[in-house]
């Protein structure tokens, strides 16, 4: 049972809720651009807003890049607190831009400084050569502005190869980011832990059979420099 005290809190983050819900602009990605907002659970009187618009490629309609314009806004009025603009932030060619999230887990990299996140979704459709990713950026608050302290680490990979609808193989990797213990330049490093597993599908008979192997869980720390968390080469990318 809520207590008073508890009933007048949440139901003053409702209220904040239903009104950053008025304020903010939300557009479902239509191939072209997009829209998100949503109040951030650690500063209820503030909402994560980002939009993403695509241009194309002179003489290509096929390829072409998404700008990203991210904001945190006053949660009852939409007004700016911090923004970040970046022209170009996501390609799109036949490995196509698909979706954006906002990342609202709890990123606190010092006492006083949490990040949030953006996972952004390419995928490339294809029954012979399927392929999908999502990479994780996190962004903090330094006055007015946002600024990315992580970018272009794979959080999600399913990609494989097929020769008909039962002879092939698929490859998964997923990850997940965790608050380590130690720190380096004021900001708590990251550890980053790895699951893959691959499916194999094979003829036997009449019979479609499919097999997964999971691979060893892997495990390994991104400290931050100062200006940004280094990720390796085999965490990011294609």
């Amino acid at each position: 049972m809520l207590t008073p005290t508890r009933l007048l809190i949440a139901l003053g983050i409702l209220a904040i809720t239903a009104q950053a819900q008025a304020a903010c602009t939300t557009k479902a990605f239509d191939g072209q651009s997009l829209a998100r907002c949503i109040v951030w659970p650690a500063f209820p009187t503030q909402a994560i807003a980002v939009k993403s618009t695509y241009l194309a490629d002179p003489g290509d309609d096929d390829a072409g890049v998404f700008d990203l314009d991210l904001s945190i806004v006053n949660a009852s009025n939409a007004n700016p607190i911090a923004t970040y603009r970046k022209p170009g932030a996501y390609n799109s060619d036949a490995v196509r831009f698909d979706d954006l999230r906002i990342d609202t887990g709890r990123y606190r990299l010092a006492p006083n400084v949490r990040a949030f996140g953006l996972r952004s979704k390419f995928v490339h459709s294809s029954h012979a050569i399927p392929y999908e990713k999502t990479d994780l950026a996190l962004y903090v608050r330094e006055g007015n502005n946002l600024r990315p302290v992580l970018e272009g680490l794979v959080v999600y990979k399913n990609n494989g190869e097929f020769m008909s609808d039962c002879e092939g193989y698929t490859n998964e990797v997923r990850r997940s980011v965790e608050i380590g213990p130690s720190s380096h330049h004021g900001f708590a490093d990251l550890i980053i832990t790895t699951s893959a597993s691959k499916m194999n599908d094979s003829k036997s008979g009449n019979e479609c059979v499919s097999k997964t192997t999971h691979l060893k869980k892997t495990r390994i720390t991104l400290t931050y420099d100062g200006q940004q968390y280094g990720v390796p080469e085999d965490l990011r990318g294609y």
